[in-house]
């Protein structure tokens, strides 16, 4: 009788605690194997022990009391290992609280073996788990695997990559993360897997900024935090060299020339790593045009014309991409190379000053087109008739240095917006030239027209 009414509770607190375990479907990390979801109900009879050792271990696990549930967790593991999650769950932390605790390194090593077994036994009975598939159990497993055994980095790839590769942005992050760095790893002890790291990072880049961009996912910031540190991690093992990409993805490119969300990855990889002059960009740039122009496709046109020397042909690209751009900082930057060509390769400043104010009035915080229109106002001639007047330009140009550095506060731009004013400043009017120009007074406002178009302020040197 008394038997009975302990299964009676334990099924009971069992039910509650299955309610109360629920939680977000983005964890905090893979320490520990969080309770996620209500038991499942037994498929074959449970005997009555297993049922009170099941209530005795959870009891004492929960409160992080793992010596005491030792004992019945381990006959309940052994005797109806198929009866629930919470088994392997908290499995996990009683074993590893174990080799935490281990006295030798053999105890240690068969501790480790164990723990491996129970994520292996866990996959037999709940592999089809909704919450925690096969693949995140092998992620659990890789996890612990790579903390005990660091060097082991060939064991575990394969089950990182499993779990990734199925869970997709669902991959916990240190999954995302042991997968590249692991990857990376074997990369410097074989340089031969380059293309294998790199489809590696790029996988797993995929995934992180799917959760980073997502506000819907808690932790995003994680997320976040974590591809700039792989990105770091990948620009720093030296496999992203740009004639080594243009080799590897050249046959690629050619071989996915109808895949437009392959060409897609390819031109943002290439992109990302400043890789834009290159053959391989230009043409999958120019595949992806054919199936379905868009902003980044354009501007991959645009960069192969330009380093052709077409600059014409350079601009109707970039023009095109702006057009076709939905994010601003992107259409500012694409109306921003435009004025780049206007005046380095056309000399034409009127044009110069059209798109740097453009990329301006769909980004205004930004120091670079208020550079480029200050050396271009400082360019500009034939103003005014009177050498005098047509120094008002200088003061236009300086005006523009002043709002760069407004707009950049770095260290190195400021310098330089401060060498380019004291160069300017010298070809001011002086203060005996502006005595006999009546209309003009120090520190009074001064209207410059023709293709400048701006008010300034009166200086002298």
């Amino acid at each position: 009788m008394r038997h009975s009414r302990l299964i009676a509770l334990f099924l009971c607190c069992m039910t509650i605690m299955g309610c109360a375990a629920q939680k977000s479907k983005k964890k905090k990390g893979a320490e520990e194997a969080p309770v996620k979801e209500e038991q499942k109900a037994p498929e074959q009879a449970v005997s009555e022990q297993c049922l009170i050792n099941m209530s005795l271990f959870y009891e004492s696990a929960k409160n992080r009391n793992y010596a005491d549930a030792l004992a019945p967790w381990t006959s309940v593991y052994e005797e109806c290992p198929q009866h629930s999650k919470l088994i392997y769950t908290y499995g996990a932390r009683i074993i590893n609280w174990q080799i935490e605790k281990a006295a030798t390194d053999e105890e240690r090593n068969a501790l480790i073996d164990k723990l491996m077994k129970l994520y292996d036994d866990q996959i037999q009975y709940f592999g089809d788990d909704q919450r925690n598939p096969k693949p995140w159990i092998l992620g659990m497993k890789g996890y612990y695997y790579s903390l005990y055994y660091p060097n082991n980095k060939a064991v575990t790839y394969p089950w990182f990559k499993e779990a990734v590769v199925e869970l997709k942005e669902k991959s916990e992050p240190s999954f995302l993360q042991q997968f590249v760095v692991i990857s990376s790893e074997l990369y410097k002890e074989k340089p031969e897997l380059a293309e294998q790291f790199i489809n590696d990072y790029l996988l797993a880049n995929e995934y992180l900024e799917a959760n980073a961009n997502n506000p819907s996912v808690k932790d995003a910031a994680t997320y976040r935090t974590l591809k700039e540190n792989l990105d770091a991690l990948f620009v720093l093992s030296g496999v992203a060299d740009c004639d080594r990409l243009n080799d590897i993805y050249a046959d690629r490119v050619e071989n996915n020339k109808e895949n437009l969300e392959f060409l897609n990855t390819t031109i943002r990889f290439f992109k990302r790593l400043g890789c834009t002059d290159r053959n391989t960009f230009f043409a999958a740039s120019r595949y992806a045009h054919l199936i379905s122009p868009s902003a980044e496709s354009a501007n991959g046109l645009a960069e192969m014309n330009f380093k052709n020397d077409n600059f014409v042909k350079a601009l109707e690209y970039f023009n095109e991409a702006a057009n076709l751009a939905e994010d601003n900082n992107e259409k500012a930057d694409y109306y921003f190379k435009m004025a780049q060509i206007y005046f380095t390769k056309l000399d034409n400043l009127q044009k110069t000053r059209e798109y740097s104010k453009l990329s301006l009035a769909t980004n205004p915080n930004q120091a670079s087109p208020y550079t480029l229109l200050g050396i271009a106002y400082g360019k500009g001639r034939g103003i005014f008739d009177d050498p005098v007047l047509n120094k008002s330009i200088y003061w236009i140009a300086v005006d523009m240095f002043n709002k760069s550095k407004q707009m950049d506060s770095s260290e190195k731009n400021v310098q330089e917006m401060n060498n380019l004013i004291r160069q300017y400043v010298n070809h001011y009017p002086s203060r005996e030239e502006i005595f006999m120009h009546p209309e003009l007074n120090e520190g009074q406002s001064f209207y410059v027209g023709g293709w400048i178009n701006e008010s300034t302020t009166v200086r002298t040197k």
